[in-house]
């Protein structure tokens, strides 16, 4: 057993991939590569668009080119540079200590008190108490000064503490106190000493208190260091972040490279620094998820869609092309809400709706990666995605996709409005509007796009789309234009067959479109030998009557090989041709078998030789236009097609085809087969409601008129009578 194949036998057994391409579950290796290459092509145009926008260049150089910032970023060199200037603008914060001022007034008293008792010591020699005081209160005073102090009267010296007293108190004990520092210091002492000379006019007196205030006077204003911190802290919240925003040029060609510049290449990530594998890597990881999104929608919820090699190129296709195109049109704003919905519409025609909203969500992710984080750009495109599946997923006719282009554009509009609102844009400027006017625009150039394009995908790959379905309705299709003109029996039974399977199909939730379609040109093979059908008779003489039940079976049954051989002629899709190919399944038929069994005495008459050759039909459109082929047919037959009567022919084909086996293969449920009933029912008796059931009086009546060769005279006068007068007559006649 080669690697391949252990490998693919491991991944089996464990329920990821089965490698032996068979049955309904596998996942091919093919579906593998195109995963593998979308990948690839998504990781790629991520790491191109990163390392194109790099510029090679060091402080003092000459910029080679102009710089354009690719999306917005915040300058935080710039906006740190501005926040420590605010901080620096900042004055501190100071405080003053009261309690200092109250320890300086209490020792000006303790002093005072001490010179005032010296001051009465007469006993002791004036020189002593001179030493004395100028040891206890050492201020520098020459001992002349202090005999003079010590010579005041009691209430001087109370005078002169008083003095004192105030001079600190207004030099400390004011608004900004003394700082601690030399200068508010001088400044508070040089304060001190032009209070004194206001005071005193004694020389002595005044120099004892300059000097002694002096010497009181101390640091009591000081820096609040917390709520200074907290303070420019503030201040710099305050300052905004200075932003480099999206479009704007960050170098011109030919400046002198500053340091700031360089930090501004580094925040957008346009600075070459030589190579560095993490874009790559991440650009690898970020396409990784991306497919990822797609490939687990596909696997968990549309495993049998990834089994179709054609939807998933056709889906890798749309991805890439879309990333491409993006990634070239990301300098035009104007075009921006373009790709997403061309995507998602196109998705939605080709493949799948489902797949359309998760191709918006994942394309508006690689637009937000691609245009640096804009998720405004994102945003406006995902929403625009959204309303185009939403306005395609149903079509009923081609300019259905401009009415869902027109949709897309109303969204982008309204989402550009919102965002400006909640941004505050001034929505009276010009270039608002400008952006508002291009996100109508570019809905309505998607859906454009859109129809031009899918043409382009469906033809090669074999994709029949709503649009292509909408075409071969058309009766002016060029087989259905034959089909007219050469069976026109053969053409109403289709149509009304067409309607039968629309609506059928609609109810239990299936395709009602290709079901229609496919109806229209299901019996499209009568026309090569129209008469040998028994709906382009029209009353004329029966050819099989004259031929053998053998011949007469492989005529009736060769309608469909002409039908897939006429189909193919005119190129016709595959999807429509498995409607011809499967309306009859391998049923018997009937008719000619047991003619034959009569005619030959039930000898040598094979089953197998009166069977379509099928195959039995494969999904539940092509089942139901065999089922509504044979209610349609057997109805036509009934010569009094009441309600009961429809629904008895109608359970029975149903019937007689599940025993059968020819619905084994079609999905069909037994409850979607009594839903069809009741819907085949409903449509066929509306159908034959202009058959008139006639009371049996008049019913013998026209009998009788009938065998005189007439229908005139007293019987229509009679059926007059009955239906009414002559004005209403008519009328009732013609229901």
């Amino acid at each position: 057993m080669t690697t391949k194949r252990k490998v693919g036998k491991w991944l089996a057994n464990v329920g990821y991939i089965n490698w032996d391409l068979k049955g309904p579950w596998s996942l091919h290796w093919r579906q593998v590569v195109v995963a593998v290459g979308v990948w690839l092509v998504t990781t790629l145009v991520f790491t191109a668009t990163l390392f194109a926008q790099r510029i090679d260049v060091s402080v003092g150089d000459l910029a080679p080119r102009t710089v354009i910032a690719p999306y917005g970023v915040v300058d935080w060199g710039a906006t740190a540079k501005a926040r420590e200037q605010a901080a620096k603008s900042t004055q501190n914060v100071y405080t003053t200590n009261n309690q200092i001022v109250t320890n300086q007034e209490t020792t000006i008293r303790k002093d005072f008190s001490l010179i005032l008792a010296l001051s009465l010591d007469k006993a002791a020699p004036l020189s002593l108490r001179e030493q004395t005081v100028s040891q206890a209160i050492a201020v520098g005073l020459p001992n002349s000064v202090w005999g003079e102090v010590l010579s005041l009267s009691p209430s001087s010296l109370s005078q002169l503490q008083q003095d004192a007293l105030v001079i600190v108190s207004s030099v400390m004990g004011n608004g900004n106190g003394v700082r601690n520092n030399k200068v508010g210091l001088a400044e508070a002492r040089g304060f001190a000493t032009q209070l004194a000379s206001q005071e005193e006019s004694q020389p002595g007196l005044r120099l004892f208190l300059s000097d002694f205030t002096k010497s009181l006077v101390v640091p009591n204003y000081f820096l609040n260091v917390q709520d200074t911190q907290a303070k420019k802290a503030a201040a710099m919240a305050r300052v905004p972040t200075v932003k480099i925003l999206k479009g704007e040029q960050v170098l011109q060609a030919g400046q002198v490279v500053t340091p700031a510049d360089v930090k501004v290449l580094q925040e957008l990530g346009l600075l070459n620094q030589g190579f560095n594998p993490a874009p790559v890597l991440g650009s690898a990881l970020v396409s990784l998820m991306l497919v990822a999104l797609m490939a687990g929608y596909l696997w968990f919820l549309k495993r049998p869609l990834l089994n179709s090699l054609s939807s998933t190129i056709i889906t890798g296709i749309i991805f890439t092309v879309s990333l491409i195109v993006a990634d070239i049109m990301k300098n035009l704003p104007a075009l921006n809400y373009l790709v997403v919905p061309t995507a998602a519409i196109m998705v939605t025609a080709l493949v799948d709706s489902g797949l359309g909203l998760v191709m918006s969500g994942v394309l508006a992710l690689s637009m937000a990666t691609l245009t640096g984080a804009d998720l405004n750009v994102a945003l406006v495109s995902f929403f625009g995605g959204l309303a185009g599946v939403f306005a395609v997923s149903r079509l009923s006719q081609r300019y259905d996709i401009i009415r869902a282009g027109l949709l897309v554009g109303v969204v982008n509009l309204f989402t550009l409005l919102g965002l400006d609102l909640i941004e505050g844009a001034a929505l009276a400027q010009t270039p608002t509007w400008e952006t508002l006017l291009w996100g109508l625009l570019d809905g309505i150039l998607a859906a454009i796009l859109s129809m031009g394009s899918i043409p382009f995908l469906e033809g090669p790959f074999g994709i029949i789309t709503s649009m292509k379905l909408i075409e071969l309705s058309n009766p002016n299709q060029p087989l259905l234009k034959k089909l007219t003109i050469e069976a026109p029996g053969t053409y109403h039974h289709s149509y009304i067959v067409g309607n039968l399977a629309e609506q059928a199909t609609e109810a239990v939730g299936g395709n009602s479109l290709l079901a229609r379609v496919g109806a229209y040109y299901h019996d499209i093979g009568k026309s090569k030998r129209p008469y040998f059908f028994v709906d382009n008779q029209f009353g004329a003489e029966n050819p099989h009557d004259k031929l053998a039940p053998p011949l007469s079976a492989l005529i009736i049954s060769s309608h469909v090989r002409d039908g897939i051989e006429l189909a193919r002629q005119y190129r016709i899709p595959e999807a429509i041709i498995n409607f011809i190919r499967e309306h009859h399944g391998t049923t018997l038929m009937s008719f000619f078998y047991h003619k034959a069994l009569q005619s030959d005495g039930g000898e040598e008459v094979l089953e197998e030789d009166y069977r379509y050759d099928g195959p039995r039909p494969q999904s539940k459109e092509t089942a139901i236009v065999m089922l509504a082929d044979a209610s349609e047919a057997t109805s036509r037959t009934l010569k009094q097609p009441t309600p009961q009567a429809i629904e008895q022919v109608v359970r029975k084909i149903i019937k007689d085809r599940l025993e059968d086996g020819q619905l084994d293969e079609s999905n069909l449920t037994l409850k979607e087969l009594d839903i069809i009933a009741r819907t085949f029912v409903r449509v066929l008796t509306g159908v034959f409601h202009q058959r008139i059931e006639y009371p049996e009086s008049v019913l013998k009546e026209m009998e009788r008129s009938r065998s005189h060769g007439h229908l005139g005279g007293s019987s229509s006068r009679f059926i007059r009578r009955i239906g009414g007068d002559r004005s209403t007559g008519g009328r009732r006649g013609s229901r």
